[in-house]
């Protein structure tokens, strides 16, 4: 004959089992983390800024002004491209209402043994008068 196990003893058992279930340590193992990488578009250059100059007078025409030039800037002699090359410096210009810069740059002589007598102003009848450079 079956002997039948008390009601009370097997709540007792399934509660048990139930809790020892609670505790068995049943780990879930996440997937191992990936790095991303992004790269965003390298930002746009800045914007290029760009001082137009007014032209010169034309040729032949005396342009007087009452102010003085401001004094000449201190410029960043870039290395000579060849030895034949003469520095032109740079000087003020006036465009009718006021001085602008024009930066000294690297030229050729248009002859050999030629010399280049750099832009001025000169002080006349009162206000100042620009010279243009030549080669002579």
């Amino acid at each position: 004959m079956k002997k039948k196990l008390p009601f009370r003893s097997i709540n007792c058992a399934a509660g048990l089992v139930f809790g020892l279930s609670l505790f068995s340590g049943c780990v879930v193992e996440e997937p191992p983390r990936r790095r991303v990488y992004v790269e965003s578009a390298p930002p746009p250059p800045p914007p290029q800024v760009v001082e137009e100059q007014p032209p010169p007078p034309p040729p032949g025409a005396v342009v007087i002004v009452r102010e003085g030039p401001p004094p000449p800037r201190i410029e960043v002699i870039p290395a000579r491209p060849s030895h034949r090359h003469v520095w032109c410096a740079g000087h003020w210009r006036y465009n009718g209402h006021a001085y602008y810069w024009v930066p000294g740059r690297w030229e050729l002589p248009p002859r050999e043994h030629a010399a280049w007598i750099a832009p001025h102003w000169e002080v006349r009848g009162g206000g100042y008068i620009f010279i243009e450079g030549v080669w002579r």
